[in-house]
């Protein structure tokens, strides 16, 4: 199927959202004229205007507002919202929430230009949000904002561990890909076996694979092709040794088991499912990674209680 087919029925109904929308917004018009408007309102009226979002950014958008803003902070009247609201509000998500700061970001890129907005209309005169971001990453701890990257020696304890594992070895595969490509996970999820070239060895990457809400009738997660917003995001990576040989070992195995039969968007072929036939979601690889370092942590904590002589375990109870 081509670009334009992939996404057909979805823009029928992103336009029709798009309409209702627009009519919601003229018909509260002289409310919004005279600041009396919600915040919900005014994100509303800012997301209707961004006609040049591809698909999925825009429903990514739309998500993590109504999920996180519209029923709570989005009922406030928008002249009323001050910076010290924005910032308690910000805390709020990530310290009775749990929600991660790179999450916290993306909900800032939604409401910074959302005020903005307000403030070039006239209807408030300064950008509540402005400079909360920065604020939140001078506190040190959890909420910096800081990642530190895997160093060679944990990215080899992690592999070794996880191809090792009768638990967790049918990761293995997908993980070397990952590490081994330096990806994006929607990539690696989306990568389809047409993508690979065995005797070049190398990899296309020309779409990825998203999992949000599509429709409006229900918040269920769904997969979605993505293609790149740049013909930047379309490249060729070269093959390690490692990845090659985790490509041979998948491809192998599927010859014998069967290969995945999962359609998204008119795209099949797709290298790596889950033991459902589906496809991985992000969700379930963060999920799978935590699993694994926290065996991995537990087992080296016990076998080095196993190592600890006898007459230092004596001396802990006293």
């Amino acid at each position: 199927m081509g670009k334009d087919g992939i996404y057909a029925n979805d823009l029928v109904e992103l336009r029709e959202k798009e309409k209702r929308l627009m009519k919601d917004q003229l018909d509260g018009l002289d409310v919004y004229a005279a600041g009396n408007a919600d915040l919900n309102f005014v994100f509303d009226r800012y997301i209707t205007t961004k006609t040049e979002l591809r698909r999925t950014t825009y429903t990514n958008y739309t998500y993590m507002y109504d999920r996180f803003v519209r029923n709570e902070f989005g009922k406030r009247k928008i002249g009323t919202i001050k910076y010290s609201d924005v910032l308690y509000f910000y805390y709020h998500l990530l310290n009775d929430k749990g929600m991660q700061i790179n999450t916290l970001e993306t909900i800032h890129t939604v409401l910074h230009p959302t005020f903005q907005l307000a403030v070039r209309d006239d209807i408030i005169r300064n950008n509540p949000s402005d400079g909360v971001m920065a604020q939140i990453k001078k506190k040190p701890g959890k909420n910096h904002g800081v990642r530190h990257a895997l160093t060679l020696d944990q990215q080899r304890a992690f592999m070794d561990y996880t191809a090792k594992s009768p638990v967790y070895c049918h990761w293995a595969p997908f993980f070397t890909v990952l590490l081994g490509t330096g990806c994006r996970i929607g990539e690696v999820i989306g990568l389809r076996w047409e993508d690979i070239d065995f005797a070049k060895r190398i990899i296309s990457i020309n779409h990825s694979v998203t999992y949000y809400p599509r429709r409006n009738d229900t918040t269920k997660c769904e997969f979605g092709v993505s293609l790149p917003k740049t013909e930047a995001g379309i490249r060729t990576i070269p093959m390690m040794d490692a990845v090659y040989e985790a490509f041979q070992e998948e491809y192998s195995e599927q010859k014998e088991e069967g290969f995945n039969t999962t359609v998204v968007d008119g795209m099949t072929g797709f290298i790596f499912s889950n033991r459902f036939g589906n496809l991985h979601n992000p969700q379930a690889v963060n999920r799978a990674i935590k699993r694994i370092y926290e065996s991995y942590n537990a087992e080296e904590v016990l076998n080095a209680k196993k190592e600890t002589p006898f007459s230092e375990l004596c001396t802990y109870g006293k």
